[in-house]
């Protein structure tokens, strides 16, 4: 397996698979409804290509072969959905399709993140994760991770929370 750059001819893989993973990752705990509205919303092929031309804003892709099984998205400055934290970098998205979870891919784009904080010389890496993703919260702890805020977020109609999750990188 490897992690690489997403490449600007591979935004339609991009759309389908940030909008494959997500509904695979929360389906099961959300309306229909609410997860049609938000996916629709923010996964559109248009919001996707969006986010891929935000020069503050960088993606990657773990492929196993020649499959795209998952991929990482890095924000910095205004790109960052929260700015409470000075010099940081912040991983919005880690995806992987549920063929793939729990053999490793995750760890592999977390590092990628923690090797792009460090060669650019942030001092912090955080994250957002839903309160009601246990497993999610777990892996980020056992790297690290520590909970210092959180925020509101919206899917569809229904008010959720994201715990914000740092790590100091020095």
């Amino acid at each position: 397996m490897e992690v690489r750059p997403v490449g600007a001819h591979e935004i339609q893989d991009l759309h389908l698979l940030a909008k494959r993973t997500f509904l695979e990752a929360f389906s099961l705990q959300n309306t229909p409804e609410d997860m049609a509205a938000y996916s629709e919303q923010a996964f559109c092929y248009g919001a996707i290509e969006a986010e891929f031309l935000n020069p503050d804003s960088t993606f990657f892709f773990a492929v196993c072969s020649t499959k795209i099984i998952g991929y990482l998205k890095l924000n910095r400055g205004a790109a960052q959905t929260e700015h409470k934290l000075e010099n940081a970098l912040e991983i919005e998205r880690i995806y992987i399709t549920a063929e793939f979870q729990g053999g490793g891919v995750g760890q592999a784009l977390l590092q990628k993140a923690f090797d792009v904080s460090r060669q650019d010389n942030y001092d912090w890496l955080w994250l957002g994760v839903w309160e009601q993703n246990p497993g999610a919260i777990r892996f980020y702890q056992r790297h690290g991770f520590v909970a210092f805020d959180s925020h509101a977020f919206l899917l569809g109609d229904d008010p959720q929370t994201d715990l914000l999750m740092r790590k100091k990188n020095r």
